[in-house]
């Protein structure tokens, strides 16, 4: 299964242990639209691998560079879109950093960039089944909300099997 698209997933240890999430910038035509989710994107025919697509994407939407060196790991390249009718096959890719830093969103793909606990994620009474704008007939999928928008999807699948949180299917 070739992926044609890849995100960074960044992880920083200080000064709390948390993650990078974007909100994606509100656009026509974007089914996930004002949604949270890691840095990345398509794959350009200038990058050399897909490890070279999610670093591209994240300098692009967070005006930071990172280093091949701070990869983790990488993930199975897994869908998205299962629910927004488009899949797209995503490779996502583990990079650690020290210490979290400003990141600065470039307003075009990125609205709003957070560093969010890792310990939030892991408290499971915060996961709820709640609608999505956008999905067809209201339909209810696990999350968690955050700052008015729910972190759903496939961010919130590689979140769960990342940190070994159960994917809430059926909260």
């Amino acid at each position: 299964m070739d992926a044609e698209a890849a995100v960074a997933v960044v992880h920083a240890l200080r000064p709390v242990e948390s993650v990078l999430l974007i909100r994606r910038s509100r656009r026509e035509r974007d089914p996930w639209s004002g949604h949270w989710s890691f840095p990345g994107g398509r794959h350009e025919p200038g990058d050399a691998d897909l490890i070279d697509t999610a670093l591209r994407e994240l300098s692009e939407e967070c005006g930071f560079d990172l280093s091949r060196r701070q990869l983790e790991r990488s993930f199975p390249i897994r869908h998205a879109g299962q629910h927004m009718g488009r899949l797209v096959m995503v490779a996502p890719y583990l990079f650690r950093t020290d210490e979290a830093f400003e990141v600065t969103p470039d307003g075009v793909e990125a609205e709003e960039a957070i560093w969010y606990p890792l310990a939030a994620f892991r408290n499971v009474t915060a996961h709820v089944a709640d609608a999505v704008p956008g999905l067809p007939g209201g339909r209810k999928v696990p999350g968690i909300p955050l700052n008015g928008v729910a972190l759903w999807g496939f961010t919130y699948r590689v979140l769960c099997e990342w940190l070994e949180v159960p994917n809430r299917e059926g909260v």
